[in-house]
């Protein structure tokens, strides 16, 4: 049987306990950002993912799928940005059953509008790296992401 100091002794643990906390600690700091507009850090990610992530306008089941979170979750976070008028539901032009999402003008506006504070938030999570550790950073988690990726579609 492993001890947690045996767990916590190994350096791939270690850094898989560090992104753990480093994704609760960035949505905490989101959160903080966009609680003034009446927004969370899960909802801007589902805004994002609808807007850059697919050619036409996904269904839940493909929202759920780029979340990696069940589709009752995705189906909250989406009523939600309905009722605030960012997104709208509704049925597939070929199939009835398939519900599509779309973002509202409202969206638009809202990101036109916050788009330089939006980056200056995000500058300020990164500004304690140098330009290059930015970019060996980036090539990094590139590289994960892609190994996570495959581990993904492998379980799932």
């Amino acid at each position: 049987m492993i001890t947690i100091t045996e767990l916590l002794s190994n350096l791939k643990n270690e850094l898989f306990i560090k992104f753990l906390l480093i994704g609760h600690r960035l949505q905490y700091l989101g959160d903080r950002e966009l609680k003034k507009d009446g927004l969370t850090t899960k909802q801007a990610l589902a805004i994002i993912a609808i807007e850059k992530m697919f050619s036409s306008p996904p269904s839940i089941s493909d929202v759920t799928d780029v979340l990696s979170t069940s589709r009752q979750n995705v189906k909250q976070i989406i009523n939600q940005l309905v009722k605030k008028g960012f997104l709208t539901i509704n049925q597939d032009e070929k199939d009835r059953r398939v519900l599509r999402i779309q973002s509202t003008e409202k969206n638009q506006q809202y990101w036109d509008k916050r788009a330089e504070d939006h980056v200056k938030f995000i500058q300020s999570v990164l500004d304690g790296l140098t330009d290059q550790e930015v970019r060996t950073l980036d090539q990094l988690i590139n590289k994960l992401l892609n190994h996570i990726e495959k581990r993904y579609s492998e379980v799932k």
